[in-house]
């Protein structure tokens, strides 16, 4: 077992450099694709320096062409993808859920990285996100199948139809949606229809009701990390931030650990 999580560690890295050269790619203006991570110039890079953490190493931090600093979260998304795809191979062997993770968490990083980066949640991922996840929902449903994330809703009746996968993942999706908007209405501008989107495809994917954790973990880190930037002074108050990452993260770890944190959240209700 240890190869195989040596292997999935190590498909890991080259798929974090796949997403940091794809968030590239959708921010670049005019947007197009060239065998590049660097984010200023339009040089295509020799396939050495593409290769996860060794191209960094050798290339010193900068580009190998015009000198600019590549960023320090480059490197960190590709040895954190890494990490995330050993991870997901102890946690749920070579299967199906395993793929499905992968493939979601994939895109979660895709835009967490255009985000953190241009502060950009773009269209042609989030479009694209949605049909791919869509698609795997329904296949999910067909083949009666049943991700650890989904959470078992106590109904009977017409009401039960809540525990269809498909119809709880479009549900997710909606709950997402409507409560990030009235955010973004009553913030006035404070929060942007991107994340708005965002929030609806993490709903779609973890589904009802799992992506309120999704949204708590994101709130509640973003809060953070804000009072942090604000009491070091590295951000004032007018300054914006980035919500998206936070919300990718906290669509993660809903997707990994949702159900137990749900569960463990809801205990004291259960016990007489």
């Amino acid at each position: 077992m240890y190869l195989i999580y040596i292997l999935f560690f190590i498909i890991g890295l080259f798929c974090g450099s796949l997403v940091n050269y794809i968030a590239g790619g959708v921010t670049r203006e005019p947007r197009y694709f060239i065998f590049s991570n660097c984010r200023e110039c339009t040089q295509k890079w020799r396939w050495l320096y593409m290769v996860p953490i060794l191209g960094f190493a050798l290339a010193k931090g900068r580009c190998p062409y015009c000198g600019k600093p590549l960023g320090l979260h480059l490197i960190l998304v590709e040895i954190g993808c890494g990490v995330l795809f050993a991870y997901l191979v102890w946690r749920f062997g070579l299967t199906w859920e395993l793929s499905l993770t992968a493939i979601y968490c994939l895109v979660l990083l895709i835009l967490l990285v255009t985000d953190l980066e241009k502060m950009l949640l773009p269209n042609v991922i989030t479009y694209p996100g949605f049909i791919i996840v869509l698609v795997l929902s329904t296949a999910v449903m067909a083949l009666n199948f049943e991700p650890r994330w989904f959470f078992y809703i106590p109904a009977t009746g017409f009401f039960s139809i809540v525990n269809n996968y498909l119809v709880n993942s479009l549900l997710g999706a909606l709950t997402g949606f409507i409560l990030l908007l009235l955010v973004a209405v009553v913030s006035r501008g404070g929060m942007a229809l991107g994340d708005v989107k965002l929030a609806a495809l993490i709903g779609l994917m973890t589904g009802f009701p799992i992506i309120f954790v999704a949204l708590f973990v994101g709130v509640i880190g973003g809060g953070l990390i804000a009072g942090l930037l604000l009491l070091t002074r590295r951000r004032g108050r007018k300054d914006p931030m980035p919500f998206g990452p936070f919300l990718c993260l906290g669509g993660m770890v809903a997707l990994l650990w949702g159900t137990e944190i749900l569960k463990w959240y809801l205990s004291p209700l259960s016990t007489p």
